[in-house]
């Protein structure tokens, strides 16, 4: 997350940005979709520079 939303520059608004479009948009997109569901755990790994879910 640190290498792509790190600029010192704009302070932690680069880094929001990177969390909400790598993480948190597909994480939520695969909640609506029923893939994850009240009481689950879920294990974010980084594969080939992308974020992957899967349950823990």
């Amino acid at each position: 997350l640190v290498d792509r939303g790190y600029e010192p520059a704009f302070g932690a608004r680069p880094l929001r940005r990177v969390i909400l479009k790598d993480l948190q948009d597909p994480l939520a997109e695969a909640i609506l979709e029923g893939k994850y569901g009240p009481g689950d755990t879920i294990q974010i790994d980084l594969s080939e520079g992308n974020f992957t879910f899967q349950k823990a």
